[in-house]
């Protein structure tokens, strides 16, 4: 349950003829009930943050377009000079296809779904792969072609980098338009004392305010959200949230924005 998966407290589908919400049932019952995914929100067909986006250390570097013609220029360098003189073990991976990013960057700009959707992306599939490529050919070439690849790859890597920080930097900045959003839609509903708040603490408030909910199960995975998250305790609970959530059914999310 989350701001805008909220059918546990508006759609009336249960009891013995379906026409009560989960919450009121269980809450008149005696039913304690735990909500999890908070602040991970499925609308607009995407998954919204239901927080602030912060990147330590503000992204520099080219812009996406600049730094894509610069690594795709470096791969086709790498595929001529380098690609076609090694082999790759029967049944693996051509090796003109091991330094492709550009293609693969361009193919995946409009469909990033913000920072968490990036990093997924930056620390589990690229990184890897890059890092375990360099170590092998590092310790495969020699002779000639150990400096050819080694000059390469020292022109490479800070390329990559760059726009691997162009890419965080979009999404970030894409990330931070949807928590916007929600966050306008959010304010008018709260009491001013909590304007300054951030969204995951508004977020969160309103879900532990909510008449029925026992428990609210935040995935502490940072210091950082461990000391945001439970800040909220100290506060009085919201008198009515009902309304909050039947405004969160009009705010507009997704990459464009689109209407739920």
């Amino acid at each position: 349950m989350n701001l805008f998966e909220a059918g546990a407290i508006l759609q009336p589908n249960t009891g013995p003829d379906g026409t009560r919400a989960v919450l009121e049932l269980a809450s008149e019952a005696g039913i304690g009930l735990l909500v999890n995914r908070p602040l991970n929100a499925f609308a607009g067909g995407r998954l919204v943050r239901l927080a602030d986006v912060r990147v330590e250390g503000e992204p520099t570097g080219a812009w996406p377009d600049e730094s894509l013609r610069q690594v795709a220029a470096l791969e086709e360098e790498y595929r001529t000079r380098i690609a076609s003189r090694l082999q790759a073990p029967q049944g693996g991976t051509p090796p003109a296809d091991w330094f492709r990013w550009a293609d693969q960057l361009s193919a995946v700009r409009g469909h990033l779904q913000g920072l968490d959707h990036w990093r997924q992306i930056e620390e589990q599939m690229i990184a890897p792969m890059v890092a375990q490529l360099v170590r092998m050919l590092d310790g495969r070439l020699t002779g000639p072609m150990a400096g050819i690849w080694q000059g390469w790859r020292d022109r490479y890597l800070p390329a990559l980098d760059s726009l691997l920080q162009a890419f965080r930097g979009q999404a970030a900045r894409q990330g931070q338009a949807v928590s916007d959003a929600v966050a306008a839609a959010l304010s008018p509903h709260l009491p001013l004392l909590r304007a300054g708040e951030s969204l995951s603490r508004k977020a969160l408030w309103v879900l532990a305010s909510t008449p029925g909910v026992s428990c609210v199960l935040l995935g502490m995975r940072h210091p950082a959200y461990v000391k945001d998250g439970m800040t909220i305790l100290a506060w009085p609970p919201l008198q009515d949230v009902r309304p909050i959530y039947e405004a969160m059914r009009q705010v507009r999310v997704g990459r464009d924005l689109v209407a739920q």
